[in-house]
């Protein structure tokens, strides 16, 4: 194995190009995140002519069944709201998005960077990659791992605003969280294995 990987100019150009649009995506879901935020409920609603507007419905962030009992009912409807914006819970919804989604907003950088360097004019171009590799990887775990406990804290925090009243929750889905944390295992280990080896053929040379 050898530290001086080199893509030929076009593939190098297209991974250049590649990690270019992780940092854009990147930019693009942190903004919305800020978004969410400071507007809990925001997102952006396209109907089918193509035109988009930002809609702010904090009742999306309740689980299907709450968010079904809300919706129904018009009085409950304008109850939810007025709970939805008392500051405490507006405080306690932004902490909740921002916790979720900086793991994932990184997780977009790092592969971006890695995909620049990876397509970067010779030198050590896996030892530059594979540490942010390494870095997305670890930031995909954390995003497994934290989603279902922000998805359960933020359930419970607007469950007083519905017609239940309060109550706990857990949400576990075991079909989003467990691949993705596979996937994000197999990445770190392979990135590790790949800078063993590099650290392996350098010691090797010293000592030749």
């Amino acid at each position: 194995m050898s530290d001086s990987y080199i893509l030929p100019p076009r593939k190098a150009f297209i991974c250049r190009m590649a990690g270019v649009v992780f940092l854009l995506v990147a930019t693009i879901w942190g903004g919305a995140t800020v978004s969410q935020s400071i507007m809990p409920g925001w997102s952006l609603a396209c109907s089918d002519s193509g035109a988009c507007h930002p809609d702010v419905d904090p009742g999306a962030l309740l689980p299907d069944a709450e968010r079904a009992s809300v919706s129904s009912d018009p009085a409950a409807r304008a109850r939810f709201a007025a709970y939805a914006a008392r500051p405490r819970v507006r405080a306690g919804l932004a902490g909740l998005i921002l916790f979720d989604e900086v793991f994932l907003i990184f997780l977009f950088v790092a592969v971006g960077l890695t995909l620049r360097r990876l397509g970067g004019a010779g030198g050590p171009v896996l030892a530059r990659a594979l540490p942010w590799l390494k870095r997305g990887a670890l930031s995909a775990v954390l995003w497994a791992i934290v989603q279902p406990l922000t998805d359960s804290l933020r359930a419970m925090l607007l469950f007083p605003g519905t017609p239940s009243g309060a109550s706990w929750y857990i949400a576990l889905d075991l079909t989003v969280a467990g691949p993705a944390m596979l996937l994000a295992i197999a990445a770190y280990a392979t990135a590790w294995a790949l800078e063993a080896g590099i650290r392996a053929e350098r010691d090797l040379a010293t000592f030749v």
